[in-house]
């Protein structure tokens, strides 16, 4: 982890509590690699023109992801909630 990210995590954690700040952190994360594997897919072409849906090596990748974000934005809403 570097030093920015680290301080990101101690703010959060501070912000929120321990596992709070750790789920929002790996949210943020999750969300990071989301949009850098987005972009990919905005400059992978296969041909030419504009590819309208993602690499088909990515696809899983990116459901994967899509799914622990999911899970990650449930279970901070639910210790949010329990405050």
């Amino acid at each position: 982890m570097t030093d920015e990210d680290a301080a990101r995590l101690d703010d959060y954690r501070f912000q929120m509590g321990h596992d709070a700040g750790n789920l929002a952190m790996a949210l943020d994360q999750r969300t990071d690699a989301i949009t850098a594997l987005n972009q990919h897919t905005v400059y992978y072409r296969l041909e030419h023109g504009q590819r309208k849906t993602p690499p088909p090596d990515l696809v899983p990748l990116l459901a994967v992801l899509s799914d622990a974000k999911k899970l990650v934005q449930e279970s901070l809403l639910r210790l949010k909630g329990n405050e």
